[in-house]
């Protein structure tokens, strides 16, 4: 090979030979059972594939499809899809019964839930049809009658009989077998998706009562937002609450939700392109699929929808209650900036009694120096002595606490610099 492949061409060569269905002669049995398979019982699907499978004479098996046949005719397809596996076999309308049972028992027993079980019956015509439904046990009270793809015609209640499977009933048709299986597959695939599709509704019955009183209580709450009547600290501690029990709900229905959506998807696909056609006095798959399929999905998204609107109602309470808090904080805080004014005044007018007060006191001191100063030179010729001494002492005192006080000064001044400098640094 002289080319580079791209890593995925493979992948996706594989994935487009995923779906193919095997061909249907014009009169067989066949049987399907979807299974849905938890992540912990795949191992156990494989081994079941690879070592408990009967006798096939061809044999082919990839990661996600494999298939298998008989000199008899006898065909099987296994799918696996992203939470099920499809399991197709089809026999010959002639083959003995005891031939049969080893291949339905493996499939039958195969790991996992079944969602849907279908026998299809393929005859070569619509002679002796009454005969053909009375054996299927297809009551005519709830039939569905179409023509679908090529003119095949279809019979079935949908209804799950005792053995636990549902019963169609397919005319062959003027077309060729490999056609004749595609046309069946599309059959089918409707089925197995609308099966799957109507998996989500009843998680929303389940979970709807809950989302009522979440609603509800969300009502409330907001109310009380408004009214500011309650602790900012409670409000927002049941609001965290409401808004976990909605994400408790999210996370348990946010899959199936959104697989019920594109599996009603691809069924509405699955359904245009059978080319549905009336057959007169009888409900169509048409009316069928759409009176049980869209109401049902259709209240799944709705139920999505709801959700996220919650989500936002919650986001929008929390955003107004945030409003308010901060509201309340700058008010408290405006409080507090005019407390601090009115403080700095009134230090500002005791600062200044008291610096009136000192020049009265420094006033008096300054007195009090020049009169000893003045006791001082008048004790020199015939004075007491002491008045000497304190007027001698008196300016060098003076001048000795002059310079303490300005060394002190410089010092503090210093230290305070120093600090400064080192709190700049950090912070740059």
């Amino acid at each position: 090979m002289s080319f580079t492949e791209h890593p995925l061409r493979r992948w996706a060569v594989d994935e487009m030979r995923l779906r193919r269905f095997a061909p249907v002669s014009n009169h067989c049995d066949i049987y399907q059972v979807v299974r849905l398979i938890e992540q912990n019982e795949r191992n156990a699907e494989d081994r079941w594939l690879m070592n408990e499978r009967p006798d096939f004479d061809e044999w082919v098996l990839a990661a996600r499809h494999g298939s298998g046949n008989t000199k008899s005719s006898i065909y099987f397809i296994w799918e696996r899809h992203t939470e099920a596996t499809t399991l197709t076999l089809i026999f010959p309308h002639d083959l003995p019964e005891p031939a049969k049972m080893p291949y339905v028992r493996w499939l039958e027993q195969w790991p996992g839930r079944v969602v849907r079980a279908t026998r299809i019956s393929v005859i070569p015509d619509a002679q002796d049809i009454d005969t053909y439904l009375a054996n299927l046990g297809i009551s005519k009270q709830e039939m569905v009658c179409c023509d679908i793809n090529a003119d095949l015609r279809l019979w079935s209640d949908f209804s799950i009989q005792a053995d636990g499977y549902g019963r169609l009933l397919v005319t062959a048709g003027d077309v060729g077998e490999g056609e004749r299986g595609r046309i069946i597959q599309r059959v089918q695939e409707l089925g197995n998706y609308r099966n799957l599709a109507l998996l989500g509704f009843p998680m929303v019955q389940q979970y709807g009562p809950q989302v009522d009183a979440l609603e509800q209580k969300l009502s409330e709450h907001a109310q009380r937002v408004a009214l500011a009547d309650d602790d900012d600290e409670l409000l927002l501690s049941e609001l965290a609450n409401i808004s976990s029990e909605l994400e408790v709900i999210r996370s348990a229905t946010g899959f199936r939700l959104s697989a019920t959506a594109a599996y009603a998807e691809v069924a509405a696909d699955r359904l245009a392109s059978l080319n549905v056609k009336m057959v007169e006095n009888y409900q169509s798959l048409t009316d069928f699929t759409e009176r049980r399929l869209v109401p049902a999905s259709r209240t799944c998204s709705v139920f999505r929808q709801r959700l996220s609107h919650i989500a936002e109602r919650i986001s929008g309470v929390m955003h107004t209650l945030d409003v308010q808090i901060d509201s309340r904080i700058k008010a408290q805080n405006l409080s507090l900036m005019k407390s601090m004014e009115r403080s700095t005044q009134l230090q500002f007018r005791l600062q200044t009694l008291v610096e009136g007060l000192s020049v009265i006191a420094a006033a008096y001191y300054l007195v009090g120096l020049i009169a000893y100063m003045i006791k001082g030179v008048a004790a020199i010729s015939k004075g007491p002595q002491s008045d000497f001494i304190v007027g001698a002492m008196t300016l060098p005192i003076v001048a000795l606490i002059y310079l303490l006080v300005n060394r002190l000064r410089h010092k503090v001044l210093s230290e305070t610099g120093e600090e400064n400098a080192r709190i700049a640094d950090k912070t740059s």
